[in-house]
């Protein structure tokens, strides 16, 4: 979608895509009108759609300049797993004894760890090279506690059916979380 013929409406939409309040980027635009005018007219398809696109183009541009800069500076993935590996490794032997004039004497440290500092090290690393699971609650709170313990196991069932999961084996998994006869409650 090019720049759009309207130039108040053509403002309106960069203020947004700025991130601006509603009513701020529909005055800023040139507009005279309250909240629910601003509120109607910035959720008009045509708007929406050329803050999108406004958004995106930033974006990319901004990805751009970014690529370029580490290009022009040498730095890729390789460089900057071997400096975490060398923070991590620093924090880990402690600081550095100095001298009486502040130079570093070579190979004497303090014996005090930053573990925390080796710890953040650690995490970026293991997160760029793909050793921690992200793990995301599916469903609002509540979703399932809803739901009668048939409807749980069919949602279960179905899950699980669709991740290919035999069925033999999702049924042995629900018997496994079935209480026993003396753990039920009334």
């Amino acid at each position: 979608m090019p720049i759009l013929d309207n130039p108040r409406h053509e403002n309106v939409c960069q203020e947004l895509a700025k991130g601006n309040a509603v009513l701020k980027s529909y005055q800023t635009g040139g507009f005279k009108g309250g909240m629910v005018a601003a509120s109607i007219f910035c959720k008009k398809p045509f708007v929406k759609e050329r803050v999108k696109e406004i958004q995106q183009d930033r974006i990319h541009q901004e990805m751009k300049a970014s690529q370029s800069a580490a290009e022009s500076l040498g730095i890729d993935k390789k460089w900057v797993l071997q400096r975490l590996q060398y923070n991590a490794e620093r924090c880990l032997r402690g600081k550095p004894v100095l001298d009486r004039n502040g130079n570093q004497i070579p190979g004497k440290f303090t014996g005090m760890p930053d573990s925390r500092g080796a710890n953040q090290a650690l995490e970026l690393i293991g997160r760029e090279i793909g050793m921690f699971i992200q793990k995301v609650e599916v469903g609002g709170p509540g979703d399932f506690s809803r739901l009668t313990d048939e409807e749980l196991a069919a949602k279960v069932a179905s899950d699980a059916a669709a991740l290919g999961i035999s069925a033999e084996a999702t049924e042995a998994l629900l018997l496994t979380f079935q209480p026993k006869d003396s753990e039920e409650v009334d």
